[in-house]
């Protein structure tokens, strides 16, 4: 069970952001990704009610390519039964140059253990006909598929609904489509109003918003922080009626 919930959180965890900019004609245009400073944040993970962990995530843009990575640690009386550290990184290519573009997704990896079944290595190409290519591997088996959607790794699910807001606050809904276990799923966000969260001390402004994995009786809420890049202060996992993993904001550092 708490390996369970440690690896669930670990797939919960997921901010990138893009940057905005003008064209070299000087004429203003439309973001499509927004990028918020180089940072550090950590969340408590709860199961049942009961501290059983830390994610601690690192995003850092240099020289045109993002890194985001992501760390699992249990804690408390779950480091008697979970040794293992569950990592995610993601790589993508995001040239100043192409600003004002989406980044190109290079790589994703998830290691739970050395050797482990669930450990997965993913590599995005854009074939010259628009398609992506998503050759990837899982329980050691691997496999290759084409889509004409843009699609994404797991990690980045929260850092995508994050850029929407930078550059849309009053948006309502979205959907992305993301690479895992050998298929590509639809996750779509619908915003159900703000909400105000207590935060170390302080009450910050947060908009609650809904995430549905389609064709999958597993969903998400997630509060994110309007004054903090719109990264999530909390989230909650369920499966049907019943919370499944909580994660809460405790630190966040900016490298402005």
């Amino acid at each position: 069970m708490i390996n369970t919930a440690m690896r669930t959180a670990l797939l919960l965890l997921i901010f990138l952001f893009g940057n905005a900019a003008a064209n070299s004609n000087n004429v203003k245009s439309k973001a499509e990704f927004q990028l918020p400073p180089n940072f550090q944040s950590t969340y408590q993970v709860e199961k049942y009610n009961t501290n059983v962990g830390e994610m601690h995530n690192t995003l850092t843009y240099r020289n045109g390519s993002i890194n985001y990575y992501s760390i699992a640690k249990a804690k408390g009386l779950a480091a008697l039964f979970v040794s293992a550290e569950p990592t995610e990184l993601s790589i993508l290519n995001w040239p100043e140059t192409a600003a004002l573009t989406l980044p190109q997704q290079q790589s994703f990896n998830f290691v739970q253990e050395e050797e482990h079944k669930r450990n997965q290595h993913i590599e995005f190409k854009l074939l010259a006909t628009g398609e992506t290519l998503v050759e990837g591997s899982y329980k050691f088996k691997p496999y290759s598929l084409k889509t004409n959607e843009k699609v994404w790794s797991r990690q980045l699910l929260l850092l995508l609904i994050s850029s929407d807001f930078q550059l849309n606050p009053n948006i309502s809904s979205n959907n992305f489509f993301i690479a895992d276990k050998g298929h590509i799923n639809k996750f779509t966000y619908t915003v159900l109003g703000n909400e105000a969260i207590d935060y170390q001390g302080k009450t910050l402004a947060t908009v609650k918003i809904k995430i549905i994995k389609e064709n999958s009786k597993r969903f998400s809420y997630a509060w994110l922080s309007k004054t903090q890049f719109y990264l999530p202060l909390k989230i909650e996992q369920y499966k049907g009626e019943d919370l499944n993993v909580r994660m809460r904001l405790t630190q966040l550092k900016l490298n402005k």
